[in-house]
């Protein structure tokens, strides 16, 4: 792996930690509900994918620094730094949440909601982090290996469909969530064919 790409990646891991203490410092804001987010049941065994994607926030990035080709990966790094910046400001500016729902039951999984719900704020909903990321990710990788799209596209439906079932975002946050990551992968595609030779490494 070069230097550059290890300075990118390093900048990239740097900017995905700032979540933590931006959702520390939150507080107040609102939340925007869609009259069809009353009928989403939280599945406590959701949190596998959701897990999952949480686990693909940190991966991907360093998969991609040490396999993708070059442009490939600088065009991603402009991406996810973009969605991942711009998530922060409107976490900070415009802070909403989301209303966890009780849980009775006392099955692994549910225990292991408590504690993603102790551990990570009901702030920062709007845009859903997990969504944008697992969008640009599945974008990318139907770009780089087209073979597994489908696979690809399975992964995908069942990280943002964790979102929901387990009550970490709203319908809105969601889809905020997925029109962010779209428009982020358009900007590192346009600077990689504009730009290309100047960032690769």
């Amino acid at each position: 792996m070069s230097s550059r790409r290890i300075v990118w990646l390093v900048v990239i891991l740097i900017v995905l930690a700032l979540y933590f203490p931006i959702n520390r410092i939150a507080h107040g804001g609102t939340q925007i509900l869609l009259p069809f987010d009353k009928n989403i049941p939280l599945f406590p065994s959701a949190i596998i994918p959701y897990l999952f994607g949480s686990l693909l926030f940190i991966a991907f990035p360093i998969w991609a620094a040490v396999f993708a080709k070059p442009q490939e990966f600088e065009a991603y790094a402009i991406s996810i730094l973009l969605a991942t910046v711009a998530s922060y400001a409107v976490y900070l500016a415009f802070p909403t949440f989301v209303t966890r729902p009780e849980i009775a039951s006392t099955d692994i999984f549910s225990k292991a909601m408590e504690i993603l719900y102790k551990t990570d704020k009901a702030y920062n909903a709007v845009p859903s982090g997990h969504a944008f990321s697992t969008t640009m990710i599945f974008l990318y990788l139907s770009r780089w290996r087209p073979d597994y799209r489908f696979a690809w596209l399975i992964i995908a439906i069942l990280v943002l469909a964790s979102t929901l079932l387990t009550r970490q975002h709203n319908l809105i946050d969601l889809f905020s969530g997925v029109l962010l990551g779209v428009l982020a992968y358009i900007v590192g595609r346009s600077v990689q064919r504009k730009w290309g030779p100047v960032f690769a490494s």
